[in-house]
Parts: C-alpha cells; sequence; structure tokens
C-alpha cells in the first residue's frame, strides 16, 4: 500500500500545480472574455489530458498492477490529498468554508468541476 500511497501522492500534487496554473489563467484571463463556465469548460479539456498522460505513468513508477486494488487506493489518496489541499487554500486565502466549497458544485462550473473529480480519482484504474 505504500506504493499507491506514494503515487497517489505525487499524482495529487502534479494535478495540484497544473490545475493551479491553469487555474489562475482561467480566472485572470480567459473567463472575463468568455464566462465562467465555459473557461471552466475549456480549462477541463488539458486536465483530462494531464490525467491521462500522468496517471498510469506514475502507476508504472511504483509497479502497480493494472486494474488493482493499488491503482484504486493510488487514486483515492490523490483524491483526498487534492481536496484537502484544495479546501485549506480556500480557507486560508479567500476564508471560505467546506460548506462553501460543496456549494460550489451546485453551480454548472461546479459540475464540470465535479466530473474532473470523478475522472481523476478514476484515471490511474481507467488508463491501466
Amino acid at each position: 500500500m505504500t506504493r499507491a500511497a506514494l503515487a497517489g501522492a505525487a499524482y495529487g500534487l502534479v494535478l495540484f500545480g497544473l490545475s493551479f496554473g491553469l487555474g489562475a489563467l482561467r480566472v485572470m484571463v480567459v473567463a472575463p472574455r468568455i464566462g465562467v463556465v465555459a473557461a471552466t469548460a475549456l480549462e477541463a479539456v488539458p486536465m483530462l489530458a494531464a490525467m491521462a498522460w500522468v496517471a498510469p505513468r506514475l502507476a508504472h513508477w511504483q509497479a502497480l498492477p493494472p486494474r488493482g486494488a493499488g491503482r484504486i487506493a493510488m487514486g483515492g489518496i490523490a483524491l483526498a490529498l487534492l481536496v484537502g489541499v484544495e479546501i485549506g487554500l480556500g480557507a486560508v486565502l479567500n476564508g471560505a468554508t467546506p460548506d462553501a466549497w460543496v456549494a460550489k458544485f451546485a453551480t454548472p462550473e461546479g459540475m464540470i468541476y465535479g466530473a474532473l473529480l470523478l475522472a481523476f480519482a478514476a484515471m490511474p484504474w481507467l488508463r491501466a
């Protein structure tokens, strides 16, 4: 299980870094020009591509068998790490509560984000 934890932590941190950069670009540059929902949908494309590319490489790096429990654990650990970091940063940077983070999922852009989170968690298993 240690290998799954290492792969999950690396996967979560790599994708968080990318999403942080793309999110800043989306909020400051793209959304004011095309709207929040369109900008979120546009950001989803490179995020999905990165997930599909990074997940199998990190799983292979830790020798996690295809379609095994280690791949599921990798995705779950990465998701828990990502959600924890996002909720924590939201609290520190914006004073947002966990309830406010959950409330985002009721918006159209939040639904796109929720679908991305599901893909993020599943990708290590899907891309065996």
